[in-house]
């Protein structure tokens, strides 16, 4: 780990790690992994270039200065401790000192890259979608600006009716609702949205000039999280919106998402697939699935252990979700398989795509006492077409995946044709 890794870090992400010897390489693999540049915290570091930015800070409570010099040069980052001291006394110390995460000696890589995911959730609240119901103009004007200002996307409606077409159709982080609105009010509209399981857990604060704290209880008691008085100013409309934000990102995070990698998990990965098309249906949108599954993945297992089969895992979760787009949903199915969802993609614009990728990990080495390796794999992809079912085009994925293991394994063919033979031909 040199500084010459800050250059990279300036467009890929960096976490600051105050550490040495043994953890201090275990570290660092877990932040690659992760898709982060390891930056050594005893170097010297250019925080005055705002380029430089780290995303986090890893410190070993265990290490002789390594505390000290975090609080010189990095203490107003996020940071993640890692000690052997669980008392109450040293737990009091660490959150009068900021920091924010604790991960437990002997080192657990797991542990820490729930952590580190676990900030990459809240630093991505920032970016999330708003939904502003209220017939007010100035309020609409007032809220939304203030939102934008704070990096979030915002979409404004004037009634009830218009709120839920807009849910129907398309997905958002919170809703800040008023309480007061003609037809439908604020309570009512807030059970509305409650009566979709997928929405039970979906923030919706209340923004009103209703001053009967009776009424403000029924409207947190009937579906509200949080009730703002109006007016408010714009830093605290944000500060609340973003702590929802954050709160209801990380219960998310636990209730849908694979603990290993972060990546949906399988009942949610279906359930996101069936919705999608569903719209397609609605809008004749192109939609493909992507079945993915790591080739001779038992024999890495049984060569290298367990945790570095996870490792690998990882690596590949961390590829797919930092490589394709936002708008594109991944989950791991179960063991070594994940599934990729495209949206507005049909499956040969999908194979390229994956095929690019599956080319990317393949030049992945994971190094490990016996020498460096490398792992390849498989993908099987289909799209969406009239009168097709999720069920449907999870079946022909899997049966162009299967024709991909069939035909010699590390390749990527759709439901019509190896597309990756296909390609190499045309480029030939």
């Amino acid at each position: 780990m040199h500084n010459a890794n800050i250059t990279d870090a300036k467009n890929r992400g960096s976490i600051v790690i105050f550490d040495e010897g043994a953890s201090l390489s275990q570290i660092s693999a877990v932040v690659g992994e992760l898709r982060f540049t390891p930056i050594d915290g005893f170097s010297d570091l250019p925080f005055e270039d705002d380029a430089f930015q780290p995303h986090l800070a890893i410190v070993n409570d265990g290490v002789k200065h390594a505390m000290a010099r975090w609080q010189e040069t990095a203490r107003h980052l996020p940071t993640i401790k890692i000690t052997d001291d669980n008392a109450f006394g040293a737990r009091l110390q660490a959150a009068r000192q900021g920091v924010a995460g604790i991960v437990h000696a002997p080192l657990s890589s797991d542990e820490l890259t729930s952590w580190v995911r676990h900030f990459s959730t809240l630093q991505h609240a920032r970016q999330s979608h708003v939904l502003i119901v209220d017939d007010d103009f100035m309020t609409q004007e007032v809220s939304a600006q203030a939102l934008r200002q704070a990096d979030m996307t915002v979409t404004v409606v004037e009634s009830a009716q218009q709120a839920f077409s807009f849910l129907q159709a398309d997905s958002v982080d919170a809703v800040l609702l008023d309480l007061q609105m003609p037809d439908v009010d604020g309570i009512e509209f807030a059970r509305i949205i409650r009566q979709d399981q997928e929405n039970l857990s979906l923030p919706i604060i209340f923004l009103s000039g209703e001053r009967d704290p009776n009424r403000q209880l029924q409207a947190r008691r009937l579906g509200g999280d949080d009730f703002i008085l109006k007016p408010v100013s714009p830093s605290r409309l944000c500060e609340v919106v973003e702590m929802r934000l954050q709160r209801a990102g990380a219960l998310k995070s636990l209730i849908e998402r694979d603990s290993l990698t972060g990546l949906l998990n399988h009942g949610r990965f279906h359930a996101q697939l069936e919705n999608e098309i569903e719209r397609s249906h609605r809008t004749k949108a192109k939609v493909s699935v992507a079945l993915i599954d790591l080739d001779h993945f038992k024999s890495v297992n049984d060569t290298y252990g367990h945790q570095v089969g996870d490792r690998v895992i990882r690596s590949l979760a961390t590829l797919l979700s930092t490589s394709l787009r936002k708008t594109d949903l991944i989950g791991r199915l179960g063991g070594e398989e994940f599934g990729v969802i495209l949206l507005d993609t049909d499956a040969e614009a999908a194979a390229q795509v994956i095929d690019r990728l599956r080319e990317t990990f393949e030049e992945t080495e994971f190094d490990v006492e016996q020498g460096a390796f490398s792992v390849s794999f498989s993908a099987g992809i289909s799209d969406f077409g009239a009168g097709m079912a999720a069920a449907d085009l999870v079946r022909l994925a899997d049966s162009a995946l299967y024709q991909a293991k069939a035909r010699g394994r590390g390749r990527t063919v759709t439901d019509a044709t190896d597309w990756s033979t296909a390609h190499l031909k045309a480029t030939a």
